[in-house]
C-alpha cells in the first residue's frame, strides 16, 4: 500500500517508548510503502523532465553475512529493524577499494538494494522492472547513484531496481570440504530477484516482466543467471554489457586454490582447510579484500585482466547455481528458455586496459605467450604456441613487433583479447544453440560528452571506452554532467533509453510501432548447430545515426576465426 506524507519534521526513535520510527524530512515530500517486512519511508524527487519519482533507497534485502555466516548463502530478512524503515538515503556498500578516489569503503552490513519508481496509484497499469547488476571485477564497486541514477530511464516508464553484492573473497570464496560452496555473491543477486517477484508489486512493478541487466562483471553475472535453471524463473529478459561468462577471466578458475593461498597470506601456518577457513573468518574484510589479488598462481597470474574470486561450477552444492561449465551450458541446445538476450560491446574497450601493456612492456616482450586466450587449444610453452604468440603480435602491431608507444594497437589488442573477441564467440554459440532466446547485438561506437569513464584515464584515444555506454542510461551523481536537449549527446542517450526499456517492455529494442526511432534493430538469426555454413554477426552500430551492419571488427574477428578453426574447429567449438 502506497501514500505520501509531507513531514515538515521528524522524530527519530527513541528506545523502545516509540513504536513506529519516522524519518528525518526536513520538509521533504516523503512517500511510504507497506511490506511484508515492515514499511520504507523513501523520498519523492524531480526527473529531468519535471515529474516526479520515488526512491526508496537502502532496503536490506538480507541479513549481514557475519561471523559464522560469512563466505555462506545469505538469509532473506524477514524483519526490519524498525516497523518504519527511513530509505532516503543509501546504506553501507561491501568492502572494497574505490576505484575513483582510492579509499577503502564499506562493511560486511552491505546487502541493500535501491528501488525507484516513477508511478504510483496505479495496480491497473503496472510497469516493466530492471534489475541492474554493478559491474567492477566481483572486486569493487556498488548499485548506488554516485554512478548508477537511473533518471533517464525512468523516464521511459520502468521501474528500476540497483543493488550490492558481496565481493571479492567474501563473494567467492571456495572451500566446499568445510561446507564454503562458492559463488554467495551470485546467491545473494538471486536473492535480489526472489525479492522482486515478491514485493515489486508494492511499488507499482510487474513481477511478470522483469529484466535482468548488467555491465562488465555485471553482465557476467546476468549470463551466469541466465544459464542457471535456478535463476530463470525470476526474469524475463536479459542484457549483456561488455561481457558475457565465456570470458577468460569470467570462467571457472583455481578458486580453492586462490582460497587456501589467501590463508596463508594471513597465516602461513594455516594447513588443513579448517584452519583455512578458520583463518579467513577470523581476519578483518578489508584484509581479505586487500590481498586477493596476492593470490593467483600459474597461468592466472599471466592475466590480462585479473579477478581471482569469481563464479566456479556447483553441481554438488546443496542448491547449484552454476551446475555446468558456462561452455558447456551454452552447447547445450536449448538449455536457455525463451528469454530474450540483447548483448554487445563497446567500440574501443581496451582503452581502460592499457596500463600494463603500455607501462610494463616487459613482461609482454618476455611473454607474449599471455596474448593466447585460453580457450585456444595449445599448450603454452610449446613450439606452435610461441609461434602463434608471433602470429599475434605481427598481426597487431606489424613486423618491427610490439611496443608501448603503439597505444591504439595496444588498444585493438586489449579490446580484442578482453571482449570483442568474447561476445562474437557468445553471439555465435548463443544463435547455434539457444534457438528459444531472440538475440541482439550491438557495438556502442558514439564518443561524446558523456563517455565520462574515459575521463578518469590516462591514454585518451579515440572511440568508446569500457563502461562508456553506461553514460547514455545513467547519471553519474558524483560527475554530474548537463548536455543541451538538442545536443547530439543527448539524442543517443535517449535512443539508448528508450531501446533497453522497449527491450525490456517488449522483448524488443525497435518495435515497428515506436516511431521515435528512425532505425530498425533486426535481432541475429539462428544456426543449425551442426551447420558448416560460415556464421555472419549483424549487429546495430549505436552512433549519432545508429543503422545496421554485419560482423563488427571484421577484419580482427576473422583473424582470430582462422586461429580457431586452426586449433579448436571453429569459435562454437571448446
Amino acid at each position: 500500500m502506497w501514500s505520501i506524507l509531507k513531514l515538515p519534521s521528524c522524530l527519530p526513535r527513541v528506545g523502545s517508548f516509540l513504536s513506529n520510527f519516522v524519518c528525518r524530512a526536513s520538509s521533504l515530500n516523503r512517500a511510504t510503502v507497506e511490506l511484508p517486512c515492515g514499511t520504507v519511508c523513501g523520498i519523492v524527487e524531480k526527473l529531468p523532465d519535471g515529474n516526479d519519482f520515488f526512491a526508496f533507497r537502502g532496503i536490506p534485502y538480507a541479513e549481514a553475512p557475519v561471523k559464522e555466516q560469512r563466505f555462506k548463502p545469505a538469509v532473506p530478512v524477514t524483519k526490519f529493524a524498525t516497523p518504519m524503515l527511513d530509505c532516503s538515503m543509501e546504506r553501507d556498500v561491501c568492502v572494497a577499494k574505490n576505484p575513483f578516489n582510492q579509499r577503502w569503503q564499506g562493511s560486511e552490513n552491505c546487502l541493500h538494494l535501491n528501488v525507484y519508481t516513477p508511478q504510483m496509484h496505479r495496480p491497473d497499469a503496472p510497469l516493466p522492472v530492471m534489475v541492474f547488476i554493478h559491474g567492477g571485477a566481483f572486486k569493487y564497486g556498488s548499485g548506488n547513484s554516485d554512478c548508477y541514477s537511473p533518471e533517464y530511464l525512468l523516464q521511459q516508464n520502468v521501474i528500476i531496481v540497483t543493488f550490492n553484492y558481496r565481493l571479492g573473497p567474501l563473494g567467492f570464496l571456495h572451500i566446499p570440504s568445510e561446507g564454503i560452496e562458492g559463488n554467495a555473491a551470485l546467491k545473494d543477486q538471486l536473492l535480489v530477484l526472489q525479492w522482486v517477484a515478491d514485493n515489486i508489486a508494492h511499488f507499482n512493478g510487474d513481477p511478470g516482466n522483469v529484466t535482468l541487466f548488467g555491465e562488465s562483471a555485471g553482465a557476467i553475472s546476468v549470463h551466469y543467471h541466465l544459464l542457471s535453471p535456478l535463476s530463470t524463473k525470476f526474469f524475463h529478459k536479459a542484457i549483456c554489457d561488455s561481457s558475457a561468462a565465456l570470458a577468460d577471466y569470467a570462467v571457472p578458475n583455481d578458486a580453492q586454490g586462490n582460497s587456501r593461498r589467501l590463508a596463508q597470506l594471513i597465516n602461513p601456518s594455516a594447513g588443513t582447510d579448517r584452519e583455512i577457513l578458520q583463518t579467513l573468518q577470523s581476519a578483518p574484510a578489508k584484509q581479505l579484500a586487500e590481498l586477493c589479488d596476492l593470490t593467483p598462481a600459474g597461468q592466472e597470474k599471466r592475466d590480462v585482466i585479473r579477478i581471482p574470486f569469481r563464479p566456479v561450477v556447483d553441481a554438488s552444492a546443496t542448491e547449484p547455481i552454476v551446475p555446468l561449465h558456462p561452455f558447456e551450458a551454452m552447447a547445450t541446445p536449448g538449455l536457455v528458455p525463451s528469454i530474450p538476450l540483447l548483448m554487445g560491446y563497446n567500440s574501443r574497450e581496451g582503452g581502460s586496459f592499457l596500463t600494463n601493456i603500455v607501462k610494463h612492456p616487459e613482461r609482454y616482450r618476455e611473454d607474449m605467450e599471455r596474448l593466447i586466450p585460453r580457450t585456444i587449444r595449445v599448450k603454452h610453452g610449446t613450439p606452435e604456441a610461441t609461434q602463434l604468440a608471433r602470429t599475434i603480435e605481427s598481426f597487431y602491431f606489424g613486423p618491427d613487433g610490439y611496443s608501448p608507444r603503439k597505444v591504439h594497437e595496444c588498444a585493438d589488442l586489449m579490446s580484442d583479447l578482453s571482449f570483442a573477441l568474447i561476445m562474437r564467440i557468445a553471439a555465435e554459440m548463443h544463435a547455434r544453440f539457444q534457438h528459444r532466446s531472440p538475440l541482439y547485438f550491438y557495438r556502442f561506437e558514439y564518443d561524446g560528452a558523456l563517455n565520462l569513464y574515459k575521463k578518469f584515464l590516462p591514454f585518451p584515444i579515440a572511440g568508446a571506452y569500457h563502461a562508456d555506454e553506461l553514460g547514455y542510461l545513467f547519471r553519474m551523481r558524483m560527475l554530474p554532467k548537463e548536455v543541451p536537449p538538442h545536443s547530439v549527446e543527448a539524442r543517443v542517450r535517449r535512443y539508448m533509453c528508450r531501446m533497453w526499456t522497449n527491450f525490456a517492455r517488449y522483448g524488443d529494442p525497435t518495435p515497428t510501432h515506436d516511431e521515435s526511432l528512425p532505425y530498425r534493430w533486426a535481432p541475429v538469426p539462428t544456426v543449425e548447430p551442426e551447420s558448416d555454413a560460415s556464421f555472419h554477426l549483424p549487429y546495430l552500430r549505436i552512433n549519432a545515426e545508429p543503422e545496421m551492419a554485419i560482423d563488427p571488427d571484421m577484419e580482427r574477428i576473422h583473424f582470430w576465426q582462422k586461429i580457431y578453426e586452426e586449433f579448436n574447429g571453429g569459435f562454437h567449438k571448446h
